[in-house]
């Protein structure tokens, strides 16, 4: 089953990095929301993978190794609500 879980990438970049990280973020593929975001977090991805193996991969082989990225928190959803 594909998207079986959905987490959000929180990520502080280095300043004039933010077009540079969101390039190459736009080539994970299972990466299909990218924000760029005013406050404590400069961008957002919204990640949808099918384990938590698959996020752990992203998440620390791939969002980990790109140049301007200072930090990262990442949530995994629990529960998604739609609203009416």
């Amino acid at each position: 089953m594909v998207g079986q879980i959905t987490a959000y990438v929180l990520m502080k970049i280095d300043i004039g990095s933010t077009e540079d990280v969101v390039d190459k973020l736009r080539l994970i593929e299972k990466a299909n929301k990218i924000a760029v975001t005013t406050g404590e977090f400069d961008v957002i991805v919204r990640l949808e993978v099918d384990s938590l193996e698959e996020l752990y991969d992203i998440t620390v082989r791939k969002i980990h190794s790109i140049r301007g990225i200072r930090e990262t928190t990442t949530a995994v959803v629990e529960k998604m609500v739609t609203t009416p």
